[in-house]
């Protein structure tokens, strides 16, 4: 049963949105990740600019916060990113309002700017939310071209 609904999760984000990069087994993935202008990875972000995105998720507990965190590797090396800090609350980010029942879904919305000291590089993106005592809400990794 759980394996048939990972499935139609799957199938769901795919079909809705930006197909990305599963975290692991461990982690609950989003049920659709949306960013303007992109439909296929990697997306083009240019230098200097904002990138925005949704996510939609439901996490499998119920939760009083949500903690985003994001970093940033090229291929086995990893990227100093400074997560701004208005998105790290992920409460302030979603159109609901916490504390969040188990399986309640929800839309993490933001918008960071890219200021990267290469370009012509394409970097992964790993997107991770945590709830209360550190519990895996939802994790995706997305391939970003930076022009």
């Amino acid at each position: 049963m759980v394996k048939s609904l990972l499935l139609v999760a799957a199938l769901l984000a795919t079909a809705l949105g930006l197909e990305v990069h599963r975290c692991g087994d461990d982690y609950p993935h989003p049920t659709q990740v949306t960013v303007p202008g992109c439909n296929v990875m990697p997306c083009e972000v240019p230098n200097l600019s904002d990138f925005s995105f949704s996510v939609a998720f439901a996490p499998p507990f119920a939760t009083n916060t949500l903690a985003v965190d994001v970093t940033a590797t090229l291929g086995d090396f990893n990227l100093p990113y400074e997560m701004p800090d208005q998105l790290r609350d992920g409460c302030a980010n979603i159109d609901a309002s916490c504390p969040l029942a188990a399986g309640q879904q929800v839309t993490l919305s933001g918008t960071a700017p890219v200021e990267a000291p290469i370009t012509r590089v394409t970097v992964t993106m790993r997107f991770e939310v945590t709830g209360d005592g550190g519990q895996k809400a939802m994790c995706f990794a997305a391939d970003v071209r930076l022009i």
